[in-house]
């Protein structure tokens, strides 16, 4: 039989791949760790880590266990949330992972939006790439992802869906800002701003200008849209992004969006997404319904 206690030191152990590093987080003993993930072991009656100089590894049988774990202690933790009266008024800390471009006002602005329904809430809100989203929901380190993505995974359970292009942001005054679509061509008479290479803009963004033979080099670089945004407005400069990244909070340092008449630039898909087949607390669920709600519209 698996007990939650031996379920709890075993995810630990899968997500700091280390003894040490689970005791340290969970402030219980070494050897209590090892004796829990012994009788797991013996219970299922296969080795779960591969013991390695530099850490543990799980085994094909352990990743089997952990996605069962960690979907289990996770729906645990959601039934106890609803018998509590902390979870009736809204009590209980929502994970929320992201690209950063969704950090700058739409996720601000959703929290906000749901703290009116859920004064108590807490929420914890990181951001990263999308191979890390997808991994943190994947793995219940959050319980709410939203990212760009070119594809999906069956650890994921896709909540929204929707085609979403480059555009480009740019100052209201602009003198671009009045065209009501642009294209590269047009863009070359004033300086870019750009996220560095490697990340999905930029790749589209180069594979569209080489398709057309255009060369557009920034004036500036950055992993940081905030700064690129700033820039922007400051600099006259045109940014790329999207349309639901500037949704939100709004301010005198405020962008607008313009498309840009290039079919290699509609080639991206933002997903909102939880772990597959999880049962999600009511605060989750309300949260995930605001920031569907303010994605789809229009």
């Amino acid at each position: 039989m698996l007990h939650g206690i031996a379920l709890r030191y075993f995810v630990e152990v899968a997500r700091t791949g280390s003894l040490a590093a689970a005791s340290d987080n969970l402030h219980v003993a070494v050897s209590a760790i090892s004796r829990q993930i012994s009788k797991l072991e013996h219970d299922v009656g296969a080795p779960l880590f591969e013991r390695m100089p530099r850490g543990m590894v799980l085994t094909e049988a352990g990743e089997l266990l952990a996605e069962h774990a960690r979907r289990t202690l996770l729906e645990a933790d959601a039934v106890l949330g609803e018998i509590s009266a902390g979870e009736a008024r809204g009590g209980k800390l929502v994970r929320i992972a992201c690209t950063e471009g969704f950090t700058r006002s739409l996720l601000p602005a959703a929290l906000a939006h749901h703290r009116e329904a859920a004064p108590n809430a807490r929420y914890a809100l990181r951001s990263g790439t999308p191979a890390q989203v997808e991994h943190w929901v994947a793995v219940g380190e959050a319980d709410i992802g939203i990212a760009f993505s070119s594809g999906s995974t069956s650890a994921l359970n896709i909540v929204y869906s929707a085609q979403v292009p480059v555009c480009a942001l740019l100052e209201p005054r602009h003198p671009l800002a009045a065209h009501s679509s642009l294209t590269l061509a047009e863009l070359q008479g004033y300086p870019v701003a750009l996220l560095e290479r490697g990340t999905t803009v930029r790749q589209l963004f180069d594979l569209a200008c080489s398709m057309r033979g255009i060369r557009i080099e920034p004036v500036l670089s950055s992993n940081n849209s905030a700064a690129l945004h700033m820039f922007a407005v400051l600099a006259g400069a045109v940014t790329l992004g999207s349309a639901i990244a500037l949704k939100g909070v709004r301010s005198r340092a405020s962008l607008v969006s313009r498309p840009i008449d290039e079919p290699v630039l509609n080639q991206r898909m933002l997903q909102v997404t939880t772990m597959r087949e999880r049962r999600l607390p009511a605060v989750v669920k309300g949260l995930l319904a605001t920031i569907v709600e303010m994605v789809a519209e229009g």
